[in-house]
């Protein structure tokens, strides 16, 4: 007997008939439920991408690949270690002046963080100089002009060409004692860095002024910024430098320094997956329970086809293959739904926003200003995979128990 009949027997049986019509409706629940759980495999795990993406590009482009600091605070000797760190997969290394300050607005007052950096050093920055929305860094070298982030400036009420004071937790001795620092800014520059934390917190400012405000000694900084040739590789580079410089210093790749939040974004990918993995699981139980029925219903059928010359091998993959039309369809259906999803996510969450009138994505808690997606090739087979193989699984036991009916038996009341 030809091995084409098989095909057309499980297409015959997938098609629903007349009096078939509750079995024909859980394999509909089936098909929804592979085809759900396969689309928001692919949404999760492209949102997951985007977030790890998006956040490790960020901090990379506002800080430096690898950090160094010295125990004793200040760091005297700069031109030493600058003349020491030589190596070929070093592209800059980066004097700073980091220091924190209270920010009076005319809205209100908020604390925030000093960078010093020279003008010069700003190109290793782009995520910073390419996302100037108001003002320019043109003038970024005189001792009273300031740079701050858009929701640092939106929040105590700053413009370009209005005069912030800052004032520093650094006292200096007057007629009435010690007082805080404080001095007037002259705001130059608005930036949009693409990171809520960083807007909202940061000032910059030349090195010289933030030496001046903040009372360091001259030529004195207290951070080395260090950025690389190849960024995956900084912690390896660290231990290298580390070395060089030997305990005096404290050297810190941009992974060590963010450790806790990478290990939470990968175990929260994980378990995100995991969970969502159990909607292929229940919809392969529905695949069961719908073959199990159509075995059921199809008793006289499978007797017959045995009579006439059919194997139980054959038996077993027309059950097997109806039940993996539903599995393929279902991922199929599911991967289109889910890319088209992952690729327009933003726009659905502005859609649904605007809808619902409610702020559905706050950058002040995902840290973002868009919802990020980076939808990978190999995640899409993956879950497809993963969603056959299941399906397959849910096939093999309504398909054997299908394939050992006897005919005898199933024909001897007809």
């Amino acid at each position: 007997m030809s091995d084409n009949f098989v095909l057309t027997v499980a297409c015959r049986y997938f098609s629903a008939k007349k009096n078939e019509k509750f079995v024909s409706l859980i394999s509909g629940f089936s098909l929804l439920g592979v085809t759900i759980g396969v689309a928001a495999l692919i949404v999760v795990t492209s949102v997951m991408n985007g977030f790890h993406l998006e956040l490790t590009k960020n901090i990379i482009g506002l800080n430096g690949d690898i950090t160094i600091t010295n125990v004793d605070r200040y760091i005297t000797n700069y031109d030493e270690v600058r003349q020491s760190l030589n190596h070929d997969y070093i592209k800059a290394v980066v004097p700073n002046i980091v220091g924190q300050a209270l920010a009076i607005g005319s809205r209100t007052n908020s604390g925030v963080l000093i960078k010093g950096i020279d003008i010069n050093d700003l190109q290793w920055k782009k995520a910073i100089l390419q996302n100037v929305v108001a003002g320019q860094f043109g003038d970024f070298s005189s001792n009273n002009v300031i740079a701050m982030g858009s929701e640092l400036a939106y929040l105590i009420g700053a413009k370009i060409g209005n005069k912030i004071k800052l004032i520093s937790p650094n006292t200096i001795s007057t007629a009435f004692g010690s007082m805080p620092r404080a001095k007037e800014f002259t705001v130059t520059a608005i930036f949009n860095s693409g990171m809520y934390d960083y807007d909202v917190a940061t000032v910059l400012m030349p090195i010289s002024a933030a030496r001046n405000f903040l009372s360091f000694e001259d030529n004195s900084i207290n951070l080395i910024e260090v950025y690389t040739k190849q960024p995956e590789q900084a912690e390896l580079f660290a231990n290298e430098i580390q070395a060089i410089l030997g305990e005096k210093f404290k050297v810190t790749s941009w992974q060590k320094s963010n450790r806790q939040f990478l290990n939470a974004l990968a175990v929260e990918r994980i378990t995100m997956f995991t969970i969502l993995s159990l909607i292929i699981v229940v919809a392969a139980f529905n695949i069961i329970s719908s073959l199990v029925m159509l075995v059921k219903d199809k008793t006289k059928d499978i007797a017959i086809l045995r009579t006439i010359g059919a194997s139980q091998q054959q038996i077993m993959l027309i059950f097997i293959c109806n039940g993996m039309f539903i599995g393929l369809i279902g991922t199929v259906v599911g991967g289109i739904l889910g890319a088209s999803f992952a690729y327009n996510i933003d726009n659905i969450r502005l859609c649904l926003e605007r809808v619902t009138d409610t702020k559905i994505f706050d950058a002040a808690i995902y840290f973002l200003y868009s919802l990020p997606s980076d939808v990978r090739l190999e995640d899409i087979i993956l879950v497809g995979v993963l969603s056959i193989f299941l399906c397959f699984c849910a096939t093999i036991y309504p398909a054997y128990k299908a394939s050992k009916l006897n005919p005898v038996e199933a024909l001897r009341y007809e």
